[in-house]
């Protein structure tokens, strides 16, 4: 990457408040409005994708800001912003109108609908070139933010060739070999490999002898320098649900979306002949596969306010293209009708804020003892526990389910929806059709209605990449 950052850059820094490319500053709470308009070819993409967003939880959150912030969310202001070119996206795989993680990011990340559970690898079994590396052939740095593991299906999606999405070691490996730039999210486990024989291989002393600046907390992240690539893991597994972040102490130095996006873009700024972002919101989508509306959410508030910090960086950018889409619903998550005349319905938006703790938490406190705790679920949903809910869920830690929220949906399902009025159809993914929002240099080629594999063409033409 270029040392000397070009003068858009420090347009950018000085419009966000930045001191330093490492600098980290809390998300816009609206959205700015629309700068110089784009002409020309894009130089840099930014792709935010949140998974499993059911339009329904869109509808859950925005009365919930209106009630509580007394503004419309960022999603909603999109649709007035000048610029905005808008499709209805069908979200189907190849070997199903319901379409999984892994399938959906590979439909816009090599053209091409592939089978659910595979990545970039059609249904022959022939490897499909994804657009991070088509990205780099043209020069360009390449990032991947998650709130997930970063080795996870979306990620992956834009970037290798595996055919079975749980192959997350492998993934580990091939974000080295392909040389991504910026990686930031959770997955630890999967840089650290048991081989066959009981050795282990760490992973992170070669990403260091390949010149990545590797971090493992918030505050390592804002005290970030330099331009070369970099590696940020903050968990084991999956980031922890913002809503436990938000009231654990124990996560206080874990970061959120927005902090990792800043991060991200600070350091992928500096790239001279421009970027290719994917930032992926991801927990909204297993929040919607335990119907837990607490972890929903919240999860969908945190990607919302990624969305002013990409306007902001394309304002001060014009060169840069910017879609803001999802890849499927989860859940049927919906605010339902409530009350006499559905009166209730407003109020259950107030009392849903009883939630503090996700349903994860929940199950990571009575696994590690083995034992059910009403005083948790108590402090996590404000539910005061019954002997036979208590049964429910200390049966299924008995047989160590590898989940616990069918358990918690069983025991406490009935409650949670009279006292949030969010319903659900169920824990499995949908086939409704979802929102693809783009700006910027190649936005105009947007159509009214697509299918997802006809995003990546619009994406390499933008940038001028023939394929």
């Amino acid at each position: 990457m270029d040392q000397s950052p070009p003068s858009s850059r420090r347009q950018f820094l000085k419009l966000s408040g930045l001191a330093g490319a490492a600098s980290i500053l809390p998300a816009c709470s609206t959205i700015p409005p629309a700068g110089a308009q784009p002409t020309g070819q894009a130089k840099n993409i930014i792709y935010l994708v949140v998974d499993g967003l059911c339009n329904g939880t869109v509808g859950l959150a925005h009365h919930w800001n209106l009630r509580h912030k007394k503004m419309p969310l960022n999603w909603m202001q999109l649709f007035e912003r000048e610029g905005l070119h808008r499709a209805y996206q069908d979200t189907a795989s190849a070997s199903s109108p319901v379409t999984d993680s892994a399938a959906a990011a590979s439909a816009w990340g090599c053209g091409q609908r592939v089978n659910n559970g595979s990545i970039n690898v059609d249904p022959s079994g022939k490897s499909l070139k994804p657009i991070l590396s088509y990205a780099k052939e043209a020069g360009k740095a390449t990032g991947l933010v998650t709130t997930c593991r970063i080795t996870h299906a979306t990620p992956a999606g834009f970037s290798v060739n595996v055919p079975k999405r749980d192959m997350e070691n492998e993934i580990a490996q091939q974000y080295l070999e392909r040389e991504i730039d910026v990686l930031l999210g959770g997955g630890a486990r999967h840089f650290l490999q048991k081989q066959e024989d009981g050795s282990m291989i760490d992973y992170i002393p070669r990403y260091e002898a390949k010149g990545y600046e590797v971090v493992k907390n918030a505050t390592e992240l804002a005290s970030i320098s330099g331009d070369g690539p970099l590696l940020g893991l903050f968990s084991k597994s999956h980031i922890p649900y913002a809503i436990d972040r938000k009231h654990d102490l124990a996560h206080e130095d874990v970061p959120g979306l927005a902090e990792m996006f800043r991060a991200a873009l600070a350091r992928l700024d500096q790239a001279k002949d421009g970027f290719v972002l994917q930032v992926e919101g991801g927990r909204v989508d297993h929040a919607g596969h335990g119907n837990d509306p607490g972890g929903v959410l919240h999860e969908f508030l945190e990607f919302d306010d990624c969305i002013p910090i990409a306007l902001e960086y394309i304002d001060a950018h014009p060169d840069t293209m910017l879609v803001v889409t999802t890849d499927h619903g989860t859940g049927g998550c919906q605010l339902d009708g409530a009350g006499k005349a559905y009166a209730d319905s407003g109020p259950a938006l107030d009392r849903i804020n009883q939630l503090k703790y996700s349903f994860e938490w929940l199950q990571q406190r009575f696994m590690a003892n083995r034992q059910f705790d009403a005083s948790s679920v108590k402090m996590a949903l404000g539910i005061d526990t019954t002997e036979q809910q208590a049964t429910i869920v200390q049966a299924a830690i008995d047989k160590e389910s590898k989940y616990l929220s069918g358990a918690f949906n069983q025991a406490f399902g009935k409650q949670l929806k009279e006292l949030t009025a969010v319903g659900w159809t169920s824990s499995n993914h949908t086939s409704e059709c979802v929102e693809l929002f783009a700006f910027g240099p190649g936005s105009e080629s947007v159509p009214a209605f697509i299918d997802n594999y006809e995003v990546f063409g619009i994406l390499t033409s933008a940038l001028g990449i023939k394929v």
